[in-house]
């Protein structure tokens, strides 16, 4: 399909003449070339000298602490649903800790700031099309001093493969659209006037960071940072390990520029290469602090340019194209961006039922709406967990694991079929529970130290 036809098909839809504009630059950028091919070999992960460690920030007293915050406004990505665990809603609903959901733990964390520093920070929800309706009525009724904004992201209509033609939304309704990634969020802070707004109101930095991640807390020492050096754009990033297979990371490419690579722009042939430890060290935990006035600045120049991300997929019975956009790769628009290497509790990513147990483990401390890791255990790792159906389910995990298990002393565990717990159980070592014969039951009280148990 040619761009004039693509253009023509567009304009029946509905689409604001933003929107609009927004998906006919994705898909004119999509038909001038192939995206998704990248010059690996000159790829390298980069010098250590243009990352910065956390460590290095100057801690800020109490009064440039309060000065900051002040400044701060914080954005969370609220589009996805909690289709991996088996649930239908917002993945911002799910319960996580002490009855508290994921939307709840945000709250108290600025609750939190609140209370000691006695300063409010705005909280703005990045909803999907998917989320928007179920997540303004699980904000219905709250009562809190700072202010709570929900803004929805852009939609955008899968194409056909085969054909780049849109499907059409009167023959296959919501299935016909998708949400074309984070990176949308420039676009809509533009947009629909909310970068104008904060600034006007004195915020001057912006937290983005998924509502999944529960250790995504707002921090002074990187807001202080930010505006007393002036620094337009920073991307967290932490060291990778073998189970980060999927994480963004930062490249240098032969010019010595840095910029965001995701797994969707791989070759297939070095994927592998990609999801190891051995090429690049570091990966993106998408937690972005972007300074409004310097993103306003650039924005008057026009769209930022970003990496397209050409995600291919199976919808409605057939293959179909997702033409998307990262937020980590507005980093590469900004003169003096920064890499900010970061410890691993800014990364505690809940994407699956075992991650979610991890967290709900002792393992991990709750204080103030954010998951640590528990300084009484001695395992500086944590446990890896590979498990199957029907664990996979958030329903069947709760019910097949009423009582979340001692796992301090945990390797690994594998788990499939026909299992449960009938409360508090002990796991050491590595454990391995596979009930595909016959149902396997585990009495409460019962510790499994290195023990196989297949029937």
């Amino acid at each position: 399909m040619e761009l004039s036809e693509f253009k023509t098909a567009l304009e029946p839809l509905g689409l604001s003449g933003e929107a609009q504009s927004e998906f006919l630059q994705l898909f004119t950028r999509y038909k001038q070339s192939r995206p998704n091919n990248v010059e690996w070999d000159a790829l390298r992960s980069p010098d250590p000298s243009r990352l910065v460690s956390y460590e290095a920030l100057t801690a800020p007293d109490d009064t440039q602490t309060a000065n900051a915050l002040s400044r701060l406004a914080v954005c969370k990505l609220n589009g996805g649903l909690g289709t991996s665990m088996g649930c239908a809603g917002p993945k911002s609903s799910i319960e996580v800790k002490n009855g508290q959901s994921f939307l709840d733990l945000t709250l108290l964390q600025l609750k939190h700031i609140e209370k000691t520093r006695k300063v409010n920070v705005p909280l703005l929800l990045m909803n999907s099309f998917h989320t928007h309706r179920e997540t303004l009525e699980l904000l219905e009724g709250r009562n809190t001093s700072f202010p709570i904004e929900c803004f929805q992201q852009n939609r955008f209509l899968r194409l056909d493969k085969d054909t780049d033609q849109p499907l059409d939304p009167n023959l296959l309704g919501e299935d016909a659209w998708y949400p074309p990634g984070h990176g949308d969020i420039y676009s809509c802070l533009k947009d629909q006037g909310l970068m104008d707004r904060l600034l006007s109101e004195g915020k001057e930095i912006l937290f983005i960071s998924n509502i999944d991640n529960l250790g995504a807390v707002s921090d002074p020492r990187i807001v202080h940072s930010m505006l007393t050096k002036d620094i337009p754009f920073v991307m967290e990033m932490t060291l990778k390990t073998s189970a980060d297979v999927k994480g963004g990371t930062l490249y240098e490419d032969s010019e010595g520029k840095l910029h965001l690579l995701e797994l969707a722009q791989v070759p297939q042939q070095h994927v592998d290469e990609f999801s190891s430890t051995r090429k690049f060290t570091v990966f993106n935990t998408n937690n972005i602090w972007v300074h409004l006035r310097h993103l306003k600045k650039r924005m008057k120049q026009g769209p930022l340019d970003l990496n397209l991300i050409v995600n291919e997929k199976q919808a409605v019975g057939r293959p179909v194209i997702q033409l998307e956009t990262a937020i980590g790769a507005g980093l590469e628009n900004f003169e003096g961006a920064q890499g900010l290497v970061v410890g691993r509790d800014r990364f505690l990513p809940v994407k699956n039922t075992s991650d979610l147990m991890l967290l709900q483990s002792g393992l991990f401390v709750f204080e103030n709406g954010r998951m640590t890791r528990n300084p009484t255990c001695g395992q500086k790792s944590l446990p890896l967990i590979d498990w199957k159906e029907p664990f996979t389910e958030l329903e069947e995990f709760q019910k097949r694991i009423p009582v979340i298990p001692d796992m301090r002393e945990l390797e690994f565990l594998e788990m499939a079929g026909d299992v449960s717990f009938e409360g508090e159980v002990s796991l050491k070592g590595r454990v391995t529970l596979i009930g595909n014969g016959k149902p396997v039951r585990i009495p409460s009280g019962t510790c499994l130290e290195n023990r196989q148990i297949i029937q």
